[in-house]
C-alpha cells in the first residue's frame, strides 16, 4: 500500500477517523501514563428490549411476550401479585 502513496499508518487512523464520525480522537499531550475513566453507555430501557419471553405462573397461566423490556415484566409481575395474592418468585 505504500507504494501507492497511502500507508498503513494512514489507514489506521481513516479507520479510527471514521468510526468516530469524521473527528479525530484527542491524544494525551502529556508522554507520563496517564489514566482515564471509561464510563459505559446506558442504553434506555426501550432500547434494551428482550424478545421471545415467556412466563408460566404456578397456577398454570402462561404469558407470551414478542418484545418487552425487563421493567415491564417487573412491573407486571407486581401487578399478577396484588391481582392473585400469589407471589411470584424469580
Amino acid at each position: 500500500m505504500s507504494r501507492r502513496g497511502y500507508s498503513v499508518k494512514q489507514a489506521k487512523e481513516d479507520a479510527v477517523r471514521n468510526y468516530y464520525g469524521g473527528v479525530s480522537p484527542s491524544r494525551p499531550t502529556s508522554t507520563s501514563p496517564s489514566f482515564s475513566q471509561i464510563v459505559p453507555v446506558m442504553l434506555s430501557e426501550e432500547e434494551f428490549s428482550l424478545s421471545g419471553v415467556t412466563i408460566t405462573f404456578n397456577s398454570g397461566m402462561t404469558i407470551s411476550f414478542k418484545r418487552v423490556t425487563p421493567g415491564g415484566i417487573i412491573q407486571m409481575l407486581h401487578d399478577y401479585e396484588r391481582r392473585e395474592g400469589d407471589p411470584c418468585i424469580l
